[in-house]
């Protein structure tokens, strides 16, 4: 190995130690923070006057169309265009040249990438105007109605309707003016040219005697845009989207964190109580000297019991009692058992039973009869049987049994039924439970006592009522004729009938 040689592989050791070692010593590289937010889509619409720059002279028409655009960044974006277009031309001809005249109709969509020239400077939030180039690719459907015009493949035909595709490229430019964050018009100039054989047959005419044309016809279209962002709601991060960039100051989000940092406060430590919390924190700037603060630097008052720490002899007095001034809880003296036995024996001494209820308050079933009848329906016996059990539990008791019928028939005839009522029942006690007659006193009221007070035929009021007897006396038959139907036959099986 020559000196030379033995020379460059020293330098170049050298050089990549240099190298590992100002690696290992860059720290990792922390996370990046894009600045670009999310951004909105922009639709519009679009109308013009379009012309065509060819052989014939042109005359405006009219068109229109929609497209939508999507930011790639605050400087491109990627634009998709549908144009429709309809214009004419004429030529005025000679003696020996006819007129020649077109009737175009155009059909295209196309890509396009479009520049905002302007976004480069950063002096305001949003851009208020935009300057915009494009350029895109297409494709194109076109028919033209042509007449006075040769044809290349066919000089002797003049008149005729051409129909053809083909790709075109489209280049133009112009300027936006930002309406509102939703809403913005442009002013656009775009041209479109064909590719290949159709590339001059937009006006229907090429130049005899060549293969290929010489010319290029091409589409000018100035037009206004009316264009909408949408898509503007809050994702999952809860972050509303933005303008489209082309709009936005590629520095906004610097400027606003660079701005947020500014309208921090400046730390400032000083601790004017001394109690270990400074003053911009500090919720009690002159705490008392000495006495233990919590961490918004008031003074703690660890019992809850309005006496701070650094006056109070019990810190942690016990809940529930109050406190002296040096925040001693004033517990009571346990109790000892005699003092409960004290406590016992005089509340059973001040303890009085409840009164019981007399029986005067006692509540008796009551019976009740079909329409214009006195016999004991199977369905009341029940009632009839509960009566005569207090009766019979109660020997020196006395009940009395009132009978009652609806307001249908006449007061006479009424009363007459509602004593057959009472009794019937009356009787059914005594014959069938064994209850001496005179612990039985039977009243009536005829029509007089409604429940309901409803004329008509109401079950309520044909009725007899039962109650504790408070020195009643049993009242006679009223006057007049017998009243209701006469009781169903009953016998005793025992007795043969």
């Amino acid at each position: 190995m020559t000196v030379k040689q033995l020379s460059l592989l020293v330098f170049f050791l050298a050089g990549w130690s240099a190298l590992t070692a100002q690696e290992a010593a860059t720290p990792a590289m922390a996370p990046y923070r894009s600045f670009t937010p999310k951004d909105q889509w922009e639709i519009g619409i679009h109308a013009g006057v379009p012309y065509l720059l060819g052989d014939i002279d042109a005359k405006p028409g009219f068109g229109g169309g929609l497209h939508v655009r999507k930011a790639i960044d605050h400087i491109f974006s990627l634009r998709a265009s549908a144009t429709f277009a309809k214009t004419k031309g004429e030529s005025p001809g000679t003696a020996n040249d006819p007129d020649r005249s077109y009737d175009l109709q155009f059909l295209g969509g196309s890509a396009q990438v479009v520049a905002t020239l302007n976004n480069f400077r950063f002096d305001r939030a949003h851009r208020r105007i935009n300057l915009n180039g494009f350029a895109g690719l297409g494709y194109s459907s076109f028919t033209t109605d042509y007449k006075g015009i040769p044809q290349l493949e066919n000089p002797s035909q003049t008149d005729g309707t051409r129909k053809a595709n083909s790709p075109y490229v489209e280049v133009g430019g112009g300027l936006a003016f930002r309406v509102s964050p939703k809403f913005n018009i442009g002013l656009e100039y775009s041209v479109i040219s064909l590719f290949g054989k159709n590339s001059d047959l937009l006006d229907g005419e090429q130049n005899l005697g060549r293969a290929v044309t010489t010319f290029r016809d091409n589409l000018h279209y100035p037009h206004l845009l009316l264009n909408f962002n949408i898509g503007g709601k809050a994702g999952k991060d809860g972050v509303a989207k933005s303008e489209p960039l082309y709009w936005s100051n590629p520095l906004g989000q610097v400027s606003e964190a660079i701005t947020a940092l500014e309208a921090r406060p400046i730390y400032d430590p000083t601790d004017t109580d001394k109690d270990g919390i400074i003053d911009a924190i500090d919720d009690e700037d002159e705490s008392p000297a000495g006495a233990r603060v919590d961490s918004r630097g008031v003074t703690l008052d660890s019992d809850m019991d309005k006496v701070p720490d650094y006056k109070d002899k019990e810190p942690y007095s016990p809940p529930g009692f109050r406190v002296d001034p040096m925040g001693v809880a004033q517990v009571p003296k346990p109790i000892s058992e005699d003092d409960v036995n004290r406590i016992v024996d005089a509340k059973l001494a001040a303890y009085k039973p409840p009164v019981q209820p007399g029986l005067s308050d006692w509540f008796l079933p009551m019976v009740n009869f079909e329409d214009n009848r006195y016999d004991i329906r199977y369905s009341e016996y029940e009632k009839l049987y509960q009566v005569a059990s207090v009766l019979k539990q109660n020997p020196n008791l006395k009940v009395v049994a009132t009978g009652s019928t609806d307001a249908r028939a006449s007061e006479q005839y009424n009363n007459v039924l509602s004593y057959n009522r009472a009794n019937a029942a009356v009787n059914f006690i005594v014959t069938n439970y064994g209850i001496a007659r005179d612990r039985l006193i039977l009243n009536w009221n005829g029509e007089g006592s409604p429940l309901i007070p409803v004329k008509g035929a109401i079950l309520q009021n044909r009725r007899v009522e039962f109650r504790v007897a408070k020195g009643e006396t049993e009242m006679n038959r009223p006057e007049g004729p017998e009243a209701g139907k006469k009781p169903r036959m009953s016998g005793n099986k025992a007795a043969g009938y």
